[in-house]
């Protein structure tokens, strides 16, 4: 049992969260992660598009986490 705990809920709950709602919460970051990832891929080769879009991710980003510590 000490290794499923360790293993899958000991870090949700030291952040505050059930194992579901972090899987919900980290899914929902890798979403945003990969759509600033594939903005940032097509800035980087035509760069007049998505001119401010991983500075816009970022704080959108670090407002959601913030919003969740505190």
């Amino acid at each position: 049992m000490t290794c499923f705990y360790n293993s899958f809920c000991k870090h949700p709950h030291e952040v505050g969260m059930t194992y579901m709602e972090h899987m919900f919460f980290s899914c929902n970051l890798s979403v945003r992660f990969f759509c600033a990832s594939i903005q940032a891929c097509i800035h980087s080769i035509f760069p007049s598009l998505f001119e401010t879009s991983s500075t816009d991710y970022a704080n959108n980003i670090s407002e959601i986490i913030e919003s969740v510590h505190i």
